[in-house]
């Protein structure tokens, strides 16, 4: 028997509300590095953040997603990112 997947909505900045997709967090970590460990330790992170959500405002998923690369030190990466989607 397969286990219920934990379902997650994000609220876009316009109120519209849509289906997370972890492939969201994918495309945006691979557009920032090819490096897979730094994705592959960096989405697990986030997405054990994101367990204890049912919605969430986009900005608040990308500080998530920023914070995150700060916290495991890839400053760069997350420089990258913050001027990417939140500057």
């Amino acid at each position: 028997m397969q286990k219920e997947t934990h379902k997650l909505n994000v609220q876009l900045n316009d109120g519209q509300i849509i289906e997370f997709m972890p492939e969201m967090v994918h495309s945006d970590l691979s557009a920032l590095t090819s490096n897979q460990e730094i994705i592959h330790r960096t989405e697990r992170l986030i997405l054990v953040q994101l367990s204890s959500y049912t919605i969430i405002k986009l900005h608040e998923l990308q500080m998530i997603i920023y914070k995150t690369l700060n916290q495991l030190r890839y400053h760069q990466i997350a420089s990258q990112y913050y001027n990417a989607e939140l500057s």
